[in-house]
């Protein structure tokens, strides 16, 4: 087969970079990382201090600054949004691509270079750690280049003295972005490179003293002033949040011995679905394995990954990300076994394999669809079929287009086809649930926040902590009894005086004359609420929390009492007569919300362990519906509602009598 031409050489890269482009989410920051290191990157700009990170207004010493310096420089440039917090992620990912294109070429040849590129970039693991804002992309970039330069100083022998000064350098970065495992990751690549084929005179080459120079140049200035700073930085950081987490569970990210040999395989599909039937193709070769890890390019390549790998499964600290620096070498090793395949084995069954997981996603999307009710979001959302639509059409795609292209002898654009629709599918599902708010709904509450004018109202988190409020804020959220080890540390040392706050503080700003906004458990509304001893009305909703206030905003104040007052509207009776159609119900939630233009009443009435709605138009109370109520796993968007109040479970009159009260009726 011939080689690709640099025409296709040229598109391949730029459609990986296009790609990459895609990480450029429209969907809110996903809590808790996005959140958590998007505010530190806020925190910094606000206060111009970039040496002592600060969430929330608290001290935060569990990272290394460089990816909060790089997300708060794009979001200097592209503003205070998701595009400037995840902008750096594609700079990173985009590094890492040309990196691993480079080794590639280093290694063999053109054709796997491209090969690897296409690979690592089409792998759901690194597709999707390129939009998400977390300092393992900058790790693996880091990591990836001081191996780059490694490799070029070891071709050059004595001569490569530039190159190994820039692996000290590179190695710097990677300890800037997340502490020694930066160091050790390229280190122990280098020693189970050298070591096994005789060759560790050769470290001699390397320039340890200058490199050690350039390393602690570039390393010691923060590290040197974050102690100055911050005492109590050495022991937290280096103890607690190294030493502790890999040899304990303090940090409770827990996983089996094999844990990562499943995030592998799964993170770098649809390639990895290749394996088994390339293992079972060249079985016979098995035999010459030691021979092969003999050449330079398997040695190296194996030495990255493995003492990794195997490093990351003794770690008893398990998150899946954590091995994003190894991808680049399992991508290049699949590319020299694809290559393989395309030239020796019938490639058009072998294009089919990585084509057929995409009708898995089919059909776990119909699951999906009509699985638990965890997964109702898809269809409150009204986009459950769009979605299983749209992953069909992009399965039944990828299948046809590859078999098609292969068949006519293109077997690279087989391999591209395949690569683009599986990126395309996995971007389709990101978009769609980002867009509905599943998981993420911290940017709905802050635009509800912002429709209601909270700029001269306090805003409090009550034993909870959403990351990303601060920063969609712009502002300190009072933190009361926050549940969150990132806080650990801000709380005993420095913090600023509005981030801690104590619980009478809160009940008395909410029994206060002012406004007051919480974001609270959704099983601790009606808890705060008799504590209060006053209506909480709740403004908006996700899966696990709520976002109450104290007092309806001026114009929704306005509009009910109108409502109220009106001839003929006797809301205790009406209630009192919807409740009795659920025998011994007792109303949990009062909820008026305008329905075309309509105000509609609906009861969340409580009746031996089930829970019902009952709606009625406002104007025809006599058109009573019961249901079962099934609006209660969170929203999508800001709906239409003009009073929304959790009660303790009440007699039906008695509510009324307090949703009237509320309004001064």
């Amino acid at each position: 087969m011939r080689p690709p031409s640099r025409r296709q050489a040229g598109i391949l890269l730029g459609c990986c970079l296009l790609l990459g482009l895609l990480g450029l989410s429209p969907w809110g920051l996903w809590e808790r990382d996005e959140g958590r290191y998007a505010d530190v990157a806020r925190e910094m700009l606000e206060r111009r201090d970039f040496v002592t990170p600060r969430i929330d207004g608290a001290v935060f010493l569990d990272k290394p600054p460089l990816v909060y310096w790089v997300t708060a420089a794009s979001l200097a440039v592209w503003g205070r949004g998701e595009t400037g917090a995840r902008f750096g992620q594609i700079l990173f990912a985009t590094g890492v691509l040309l990196v691993t294109r480079r080794i590639g070429l280093l290694l063999w040849d053109r054709r796997r270079s491209h090969l690897a590129v296409l690979v690592l970039a089409s792998s759901l693991l690194f597709f999707a750690a390129s939009h998400v804002l977390t300092l393992d992309m900058g790790l693996a970039f880091f990591v990836s280049l001081a191996l780059l330069c490694f490799l070029r100083g070891y071709r050059s022998g004595a001569s490569g003295v530039g190159a190994y000064l820039g692996m000290f350098a590179a190695a710097a970065g990677a300890v800037l972005t997340k502490g020694p495992i930066g160091a050790v990751l390229p280190a122990l690549t280098v020693a189970c490179f050298l070591l096994p084929r005789g060759e560790w005179r050769r470290a001699g080459e390397i320039p340890w003293l200058r490199g050690c120079l350039v390393f602690l140049a570039i390393v010691a200035p923060w590290y040197v002033a974050v102690s100055v700073a911050n005492p109590e930085f050495a022991r937290y950081f280096f103890v607690h949040e190294h030493l502790e987490r890999f040899a304990t569970t303090v940090h409770r990210h827990r996983g089996s011995w094999w844990y990562y040999l499943a995030v592998l395989g799964a993170g770098l599909m649809p390639w990895s679905l290749m394996l088994p039937a390339h293992l079972v193709r060249y079985r016979a070769r098995l035999r010459d394995l030691t021979g092969d890890l003999r050449a330079e390019a398997p040695a190296f390549l194996w030495a990255w990954l493995a003492p990794g790998l195997l490093l990351f499964s003794l770690s008893q600290s398990k998150l899946p990300l954590y091995v994003l620096p190894l991808l680049p070498a399992a991508a290049l090793l699949l590319a020299a076994m694809i290559e393989r395949d395309l030239d020796e084995a019938a490639s058009r069954p072998m294009l089919l394999w990585p084509s057929s997981v995409l009708l898995i996603v089919a059909a776990g999307t119909i699951v999906l669809r009509n699985g638990p009710g965890e997964w109702d979001f898809l269809r409150r959302a009204g986009i459950g079929w769009p979605l299983l639509l749209s992953v069909a059409v992009l399965a039944g795609g990828a299948v046809l287009l590859g078999y098609a292209l292969a068949r006519h002898g293109r077997r690279v654009g087989a391999l591209l086809a395949t690569a683009f629709l599986w990126m395309a599918a996995c971007y389709s599902i990101f978009a769609v649930i980002g867009r509905i708010g599943f998981l993420n709904n911290t940017r709905q509450f802050a635009n509800v926040l912002r429709a209601e004018g909270f700029a001269a109202e306090p805003v409090y988190a009550y034993h909870c902590y959403l990351r990303g409020l601060p920063f969609y804020l712009d502002e300190t959220v009072g933190l009361v009894s926050p549940h969150s080890d990132d806080l650990r540390l801000g709380r005993i040392t420095r913090h600023d005086t509005g981030t801690f706050r104590e619980e009478a503080d809160l009940l008395a700003s909410l029994q206060g004359p002012g406004r007051v906004f919480v974001v609270l458990r959704r099983g601790d509304v009606q808890e705060l609420q008799r504590r209060v001893a006053q209506p909480l009305f709740i403004l908006a909703r996700s899966l696990e929390h709520d976002l109450v206030s104290n007092r309806l905003g001026a114009g929704a104040s306005r509009t009910l009492r109108a409502l109220l007052e009106t001839g003929g509207i006797h809301l205790e009776a009406d209630l009192e007569r919807a409740a009795r159609l659920v025998p011994g119900g007792e109303v949990t939630m009062i909820e008026i919300e305008m329905v075309d233009g309509e105000p509609v009443c609906f009861l969340s009435v409580r009746s031996a362990g089930a829970t019902f709605a009952v709606r009625f138009p406002i104007a025809r109370p006599a058109d009573l519906t019961v249901t079962p109520d099934e609006r209660d796993r969170g929203e999508e968007g800001r709906a239409r509602y003009l009073v929304r109040l959790a009660t303790s479970p009440l007699p039906a009159a008695e509510a009324g009598r307090l949703l009237r009260s509320s309004v001064g009726g």
